[in-house]
């Protein structure tokens, strides 16, 4: 017996076939990366933060038929599990490394009659001159099937090599990342993307956006001021490493605050406890 080793082994295959894909193509399309049963329970906690939890983005870029909410660390528990699922975070991992951390984390619910969305990349945020260094995976979680009617995201196939930010308003020529239930698609920050035009009557699109960086990038979120470290102690240490609890091997995050300094009770995982030299 292999202990499990061979196991291990085809995952780490399968997690670099994707990379390979995504960083060749810009893209990658993963079917089953999430239980279709988590993606039923995580739809049916939508429907209890209605009205209840802060509805993010009304405008028109983001949507106004589309309810996206965020802060869903600080929401039910089931959210603490959606960033660090396995098979998503095998694939960022082996694109980004094992130090990559959380960028923004939200959910994306399309509803019927929403127009398509401005054609855009995720690293015009950072406006850093293209091309440059891989340091952005965008993963796009579908909660139920993703169709071309139904709002499913558009991608602009060899954009991500392209050497120059989309136009604002330019029509580009896309297609539909259509996947089923429990569905991924890993996407470039430089890919062209947008959510699709939800042209049915009554399906709602639900999905969600988790995105990663580098460990050498800023998150968009600033997720250890946004969790109580009293909170964040109790998550899973993956989840903790993913929102900057925890030091790469180059101590990129650290603190040199004294023991009597510390702030909360992860501040230990980030503090300096010995000299160190390149």
């Amino acid at each position: 017996m292999d202990g499990g080793g061979g196991a291990v082994a085809s995952d780490a295959s399968h997690f670099a076939a994707h990379r390979d894909a995504l960083l060749a193509d810009g893209y990658s399309i993963m079917p089953d990366a999430l239980d279709p049963a988590l993606c039923d329970e995580v739809v049916a906690e939508f429907g209890r933060m209605q009205g209840v939890w802060r509805r993010a983005l009304v405008q028109s870029f983001h949507g106004r038929r589309t309810t996206r909410y965020f802060d869903l660390l600080n929401a039910a528990p089931i959210f603490q599990s959606i960033p660090i699922a396995p098979r998503v975070l095998g694939v960022v991992r082996a694109t980004l490394g094992d130090d990559c951390l959380l960028g923004t984390y939200g959910s994306v619910s399309i509803g019927p009659g929403e127009p398509a969305q401005m054609i855009h990349a995720d690293d015009s945020l950072y406006q850093i001159p293209r091309q440059h260094p891989v340091f952005y995976v965008n993963v796009i979680l579908a909660l139920g099937e993703f169709t071309a009617a139904n709002g499913a995201t558009r991608l602009v196939p060899g954009s991500h090599a392209w050497d120059h930010y989309p136009e604002a308003g330019k029509a580009y020529e896309t297609i539909a990342a259509e996947m089923p239930k429990g569905g991924a698609l890993f996407t470039l920050g430089s890919i062209y993307h947008g959510g699709g035009a939800n042209l049915t009557a009554s399906e709602v699109r639900h999905g969600m956006t988790v995105a990663y960086v580098a460990n050498w990038v800023r998150p968009q979120e600033n997720f250890q001021a946004a969790v109580a470290q009293e909170r964040a102690a109790t998550f899973d240490p993956e989840l903790q490493a993913l929102m900057g609890w925890r030091l790469g091997p180059t101590h990129v995050g650290h603190t040199y605050a004294a023991e009597q300094h510390w702030t909360g009770p992860l501040a230990a995982k980030v503090a300096l406890k010995r000299d160190f030299a390149f």
